[in-house]
């Protein structure tokens, strides 16, 4: 079988009696021989919507990709008709750096922060502007964000 199962998120989950870290990809063939002939499902597209329907539901986390080796086609992860698409080459937006500074980091409202939040990847800027809000009152929210933010990028990074 050609395939894969592909953890989208940027967290590590726990599927399939296994830890799966952030864009780990585990083959079809691989999990057959494990969920496949102990539960005596046929091999192929069967086994697939299995996996799918039954094991790994949540489709913004797990992305499932199948490739029948004798029609060339490939069933989508989003549709739950596995209805046939083509590839696409996309082109990516480029990634752009913020230069805001930790002091400006702290005195930006909750609300404004999680929308500037995503775009920082400066660990330096966000442990110093975690330091530095954890000395203010009021700023419990703001901490929580940054904490969540910097566990998030050190995840990514051990990867």
């Amino acid at each position: 079988m050609e395939g894969y199962i592909r953890n989208k998120s940027p967290l590590w989950r726990h599927a399939l009696k296994r830890s799966v870290g952030p864009n780990e990809k585990i083959s079809l063939d691989e999990l057959y021989k494990n969920y496949g002939v102990k539960h005596d499902i046929p091999e192929g597209k069967p086994f697939v919507d299995w996996i799918r329907e039954i094991k790994l539901r949540d489709r913004d986390v797990w992305e499932v990709m199948y490739k029948e080796t004798n029609t060339n086609i490939e069933i989508s992860p989003s549709d739950s008709q596995s209805k046939v698409i083509e590839k696409e080459n996309k082109p990516v937006a480029p990634f752009v750096k913020t230069e805001l500074t930790a002091d400006e980091l702290v005195e930006l409202s909750v609300r404004n922060l999680k929308g500037q939040l995503d775009k920082i990847t400066d660990l330096k800027i966000l442990k110093y502007a975690l330091s530095k809000a954890s000395q203010l009152q009021d700023k419990d929210t703001v901490c929580k964000m940054l904490r969540k933010r910097i566990q998030m990028l050190e995840l990514s990074r051990r990867v």
